[in-house]
């Protein structure tokens, strides 16, 4: 069972998808309306009572596995656990059962503000959360989920959220987790790190100082570039290390062309370390292979550039939604 937890600023986008007839049907609510724009008018009475909070809306996806089946009852008490754990009892909800994707799930969405005016604590709520779904995952006898380590690994977004709930297809950052964690349990040097990795298309990209000092590490997969801090801390450059993985080859300095100290080399890898960018980028890790290796460094060097263009549109989109819900919302 994965829950997903968001808070933001407009209720009335958030019940226009909830409440979409195509997506599925109202389970549960204790408000007098029925339609996106009644609802959110409701709500708004309640917001005024805390006009400088900026973020009253509370909306929750949980869902479980596509093998795994849940009564529109069981879901209902599903929600009112959730709801009430987590120090909602006394605010507006709505609860409603997406049946539009595999994974069977469910939308709470509530006022962060109670009736009385108070603002309900979010101290530790993903830890809470999570006490709240394996607890459900026992009484209801579902598929157990490890508890997710936020301090380790970083949590999903809400797009990756609505990708499983849609494809029931796992990320990338879920499989680069997935396949670093795999590749790094037992001590190791970067070359063989590197070759386990690039058996499942995984390529690598050390970050290098001027200084010659390795500062970073960024992964690929399918055309898709992320830090090691972008799958959390426990895949940073410093924390691999601490995990087991070796630099003993000199990396930029004792270790060129593929060749490990005393002359060595990693049996079905060649690698270059000349660098690839300008001053202060990292060298990569590639194949000599004449044009091919060209080609296969442009490719390279373009899926790392949209880790900065990725970031400007979601900058950017986060702006228009903003300018959304307030339209919305009025």
């Amino acid at each position: 069972m994965i829950a997903k937890m968001i808070k933001g600023k407009g209720f009335r986008g958030a019940l226009e998808y909830d409440l979409n007839a195509h997506k599925g049907h109202l389970l549960d609510s204790n408000m007098a309306g029925a339609t996106p724009m009644s609802l959110a008018r409701e709500f708004a009475f309640i917001r005024a009572l805390r006009p400088n909070l900026s973020k009253a809306v509370l909306h929750t996806s949980i869902s479980i596995h596509p093998d795994e089946k849940l009564t529109d009852g069981q879901w209902r008490d599903v929600a009112q656990i959730y709801i009430r754990e987590m120090g909602f009892a006394d605010n507006q909800y709505v609860v409603t059962r997406h049946t539009d994707t595999e994974h069977p799930h469910i939308h709470i969405l509530a006022n962060r503000i109670t009736m009385q005016g108070e603002v309900v604590s979010d101290s530790q709520d993903y830890k809470r959360q999570e006490a709240v779904m394996r607890r459900l995952e026992r009484e209801y006898g579902l598929k157990s989920v490890e508890m997710s380590k936020e301090a380790e690994r970083k949590a999903l977004t809400k797009g990756e959220v609505e990708h499983i709930l849609r494809t029931g297809e796992a990320s990338v950052r879920m499989r680069l987790q997935k396949l670093v964690d795999s590749a790094i349990k037992e001590q190791m040097v970067f070359s063989m790190f590197a070759a386990r990795l690039a058996e499942h298309g995984v390529e690598i990209k050390l970050n290098e100082a001027k200084t010659g000092r390795v500062s970073g590490i960024s992964f690929s997969l399918d055309g898709v570039a992320m830090k090691g801090s972008d799958l959390g801390k426990a895949y940073t450059w410093n924390s691999l290390q601490k995990r087991g993985l070796s630099n003993e080859t000199g990396y930029g300095k004792g270790y060129e062309s593929g060749q490990e100290k005393g002359g060595s080399t990693e049996p079905g890898i060649k690698q270059s370390l000349g660098r690839t960018g300008n001053a202060g980028n990292a060298p990569g890790l590639t194949e000599q292979t004449g044009d091919d290796e060209a080609e296969r460094q442009r490719r390279i060097a373009e899926n790392f550039a949209r880790l900065e263009q990725a970031y400007q549109g979601i900058s950017v989109d986060c702006d228009h939604r903003r300018s959304r819900s307030k339209e919305l919302s009025r």
